[in-house]
């Protein structure tokens, strides 16, 4: 006479095979599929589909500073080679003599600022 395992023994050895199988499923190619009736998702190839690979996790680096401003690369496109080269030599400028003065505090005269004051001014100029 032969036992038959009991229903929830079985019904757990089920739901385990299952979670054994999902990661090899989430690993699987998937291609996207446009058709007439709309878009469609699959696992075997069709005809200009598009195959999609996992999607990668974004991580943050926090200690890397943020990429140039979009809206200073929208208005720095318009200009011509030698004025986005005077805009770049300008960045340094402006960072250093700010610096400086910041360095100075209040001991800083009106003969300090005035060299950032014309850049400044000709960064506005330009369009930087």
């Amino acid at each position: 006479m032969v036992r038959s395992m009991p229903r929830s023994l079985a019904a757990a050895a089920v739901a385990l095979l299952a979670l054994a199988c999902a990661p090899a499923a989430a690993q699987q190619t998937t291609y996207k599929c446009v058709t007439r009736s709309g878009v469609t998702y699959t696992e075997k190839p069709c005809v200009g589909g598009r195959e999609l690979g996992p999607r990668s996790r974004r991580v943050t680096d926090k200690s890397v500073p943020p990429p140039q401003d979009r809206a200073t690369l929208a208005r720095r496109a318009t200009l011509s080679a030698d004025e986005k080269k005077e805009c770049r030599t300008l960045d340094g400028l402006l960072r250093d003599q700010q610096a400086e003065l910041k360095k100075k505090g209040d001991t800083a005269t009106l003969q300090d600022e005035m060299p950032l004051v014309h850049n400044k001014k000709r960064y506005r100029e330009i369009g930087c």
